[in-house]
């Protein structure tokens, strides 16, 4: 296992941190969980506590005030805020001391905090549940249909979502503290997670060239649509190519030059239009029917599931993704990590109860280290990355890379750039250089060096075979044929370079038999149970919008960190796969284990929680289990006051309550501001703008996260090719033949 020599006391209390703790055990950790008396409160969610035992497999449990012991023997330790009753105040703040000052001496070096604002700014210590986080990070009000309430993403994903943040800060401050001897403080805030993955960054998609600045949401045409046998059939149409493919297999080509109708934005405008057009087709047809035509088409396509439905789907039975949960009766998801090269942790039941008499680990020795000043703040600096990554969830997991210091250099092609920089608010009869102003394209590529390589040409296929020699880690999210016809399987770049890391990342897996079926994120939000979860009362179903791509993103960046880690124990490379669907379950795990334990299927979360305030579209969120007046007086008594005042009266009266805060400006919410989670960056292309960071404060650093602004198309090729022995006369040559550029030889 990557991590069979860590040992990670586990003191927090909460979904996000218990989710932290799981995925370390994953990855191999010893992690031993103190519970409070009366015990976990995850246990008690259900008559069973299956939750807690899948969060909890192969841990251990202890209980009693004897810490002493285990606190001196931990690497790791995992922290909450509120914490735990029971749990002494004394030695929360001796490690949170600990970690903020650097010290070698005995106990834990690397110290994780998970609260809902992070601390330091005015609101530190302020405890708010996800659904107000959702409404204060500005995601709420991006949800559902304008006119109607916005709605709260179903599903606790904000919490699984910062659960993977605090496992990643972890497992990156371990491989700096490990060399260093020096304990860290890794600081990780759920508003910032939220702010950062739950919609796709609206304070940069406000300010870029052709921004909005106002409130604006909807649901995605096409998305979850109605078929002829009662069911919902996701389709996703991201790419003008996607929307094409789909009227073609609609027999609607005819509409294929209607350049607004490829749009997303051109799509809502037009709703009552399109949606006609869509639900003429879907319900004439079955949702297998529906299903074969997309994929036929290499439209991504997939049956709206849940928990009944999901350990059914074909792909996931082919690859063995759900199991026996050990000791207990109902299926789980297996880890969502495959290393092909490391074995698997063989599961082991929750514990039943805290053992109070366990011994602790022995004490560890620690000496301070000499490396301290040679490794820095960014403790990946030296790793070369060679990223064939596109859209959001691949470049989102190298960005971490980059922002730890590794050099990061992205290839892309001028016949087929990253799709994701077609996604700008300019359009290209009004902008030339339209392919350089998105903003999601700008905020998941920050400080990485680009260049282009045309991997059809066998010159492109050369260079890229001499970059892989170079390389410590390839990345890539293609379906699995595009880079195996290419000839860079993970055997071929073995072959260059025995010690390589390679992760692939593709929607579905590397075997079975979806496995050369395009996905997007939102695919994997309607596979998965997501949008099963998200919806109004007595509504269909409606996806998240995007969250998955972080998401997974976050869980590639820490399986990179460990699979490095295990190349600096053992010299070895490997294979790394992490299909996005596999990654998705494990965050909905909640919704089939509840089938498969009680026979429950969840439903919608509905809109409840979130009330109408006076004002043009103004709205203020609350916790329901803490609200003790009924909906319709609470409607009453919040439409007649500012969302403001309302929010305030509600905290002061024990509530826990937020306004609603548009998306763009979340950047100017004060916490942020303070813990500077917004950094600003010039860019010749857009101008200054404030880019959102990584959802954490590290002590040991990096203290400013980005170096540099995202690659123009081609931007660095000269430079990275130099270094590999090309020539100028070569230079010219290469993109006379198209092998190189900086302008896409097609539009988007």
């Amino acid at each position: 296992m990557i991590y069979d020599d860590l040992r990670v006391l586990d003191l927090s209390a909460g979904l996000a941190s218990a989710y932290a703790a799981k995925l370390l055990t994953d990855l191999g950790a010893d992690v031993v969980h103190w519970e409070p008396q009366g015990g976990d409160a995850l246990r008690r969610e259900d008559p069973h506590g299956a939750l807690h035992a899948y969060l909890r497999t192969s841990q251990r449990a202890i209980g009693g005030h004897a810490l002493d012991g285990w606190v001196d023997g931990a690497d790791v330790v995992l922290l909450s805020d509120p914490e735990p009753n029971g749990l002494p105040a004394a030695l929360v703040a001796a490690l949170r001391a600990r970690g903020s000052s650097g010290a070698t001496d005995g106990g834990p070096l690397v110290v994780v905090e998970v609260s809902a604002l992070g601390h330091g700014g005015p609101d530190d210590g302020l405890d708010l549940p996800e659904p107000v986080l959702q409404a204060r990070s500005g995601a709420l009000s991006g949800h559902g249909h304008m006119g109607r309430t916005p709605l709260t993403v179903g599903g606790r994903i904000g919490e699984y979502v910062t659960g993977a943040f605090a496992a990643l800060g972890a497992a990156t401050a371990w491989r700096r503290a490990e060399k260093t001897q020096r304990a860290e403080l890794v600081d990780v805030s759920k508003l910032e997670a939220m702010q950062l993955t739950m919609l796709t960054v609206p304070t940069l998609m406000a300010h870029f060239p052709g921004g909005r600045g106002s409130t604006f949401r909807f649901v995605m045409i096409p998305g979850n649509e109605p078929t002829g046998d009662d069911r919902f059939v996701g389709i996703t149409t991201v790419t003008a190519a996607q929307w094409r493919a789909l009227l073609g297999a609609m027999d609607r080509a005819d509409l294929a030059t209607d350049d607004e109708l490829t749009t997303m934005i051109g799509r809502f405008m037009r709703a009552q239009e399109v949606n006609g057009l869509l639900h003429g087709w879907t319900r004439a047809h079955t949702a297998e029917e529906i299903e074969a035509a997309c994929s036929a088409a290499r439209v991504p396509v997939a049956l709206v599931s849940n928990g009944e439905l999901l350990p059914g789907l074909d792909q996931l039975r082919s690859r063995d993704v759900f199991v026996q949960q050990p000791g207990a009766g109902f299926v789980r998801p297996r880890a969502p990590f495959r290393f092909h090269h490391v074995t698997d942790r063989a599961l082991a039941p929750a514990p039943v109860a805290p053992d109070v008499d366990a011994a602790p680990w022995t004490a560890r020795e620690r000496a301070a280290s000499t490396a301290a000043s040679d490794i820095g703040e960014r403790p990946l600096a030296g790793v070369r990355v060679l990223d064939f990554t596109a859209f959001w969830s691949g470049p989102f997991a190298t960005a971490w890379l980059t922002a730890m210091g590794a050099d990061v250099v992205k290839v892309e092609s001028v016949q087929r750039p990253d799709g994701i920089r077609f996604s700008a608010a300019v359009r290209p009869a009004k902008d030339a250089e339209y392919f350089e102003k998105s903003a999601l394209f700008h905020a998941a590529n920050l400080s990485k060096r680009g260049i282009t390589l045309d991997l059809s040409q066998a010159a492109g296929r050369d260079l890229a075979r001499r970059l892989v020699a170079t390389a410590d880690v390839v990345v890539e999210n293609f379906t699995p044929r595009v880079l195996d016809d290419f000839g860079f399987s993970y055997d071929a770049v073995r072959a260059i370079k025995p010690d390589v890391v390679m992760l692939r990342l593709p929607a579905f897996g590397l075997t079975g038999p979806w496995r050369d079926r395009p996905g997007f994120a939102q695919t994997m939000e309607q596979l998965t149970g997501m949008a099963w979860v998200t919806g109004y009362d007595g509504g269909p179903p409606i996806i998240a919008g995007g969250v998955v791509d972080p998401m997974v993103g976050t869980h590639v960046a820490l399986a990179l960190v460990a699979a490095l880690a295990h190349r600096d124990r053992t010299g070895e490379g490997g294979l790394v796969e992490m299909p996005m669907i596999e990654v998705a379950v494990a965050t909905t795990a909640e919704q089939v284990i509840r089938f498969s334990e009680y026979g429950e299927l969840m439903g919608r979360r509905g809109e409840g929680g979130v009330y109408r305030c006076a004002g043009d579209d103004e709205w203020v969120a609350l916790d329901l289990d803490s609200d003790p007046m009924p909906p319709a007086e609470r409607a009453e008594w919040c439409a007649s006051r500012t969302k403001e005042d309302a929010a305030s009266a509600l905290r002061a009266d024990g509530v826990a309550a937020w306004p609603v805060v548009p998306g763009h400006l979340a950047v100017d919410d004060p916490q942020l501001v303070a813990r500077r989670f917004f950094q600003s960056i010039d860019n010749p292309m857009v101008g200054r703008q404030d880019y959102p960071t990584f959802p954490m404060t590290m002590s040991a650093g990096p203290h400013t996260w980005w170096t540099a602004p995202a690659p123009t198309l081609g931007q660095h090729t000269d430079d990275v090719l130099r270094e590999i022995g090309v020539t100028d006369d070569e230079l010219v040559a290469l993109r006379a033949a198209h092998v190189i550029g900086t302008t896409p030889l097609a539009p988007g």
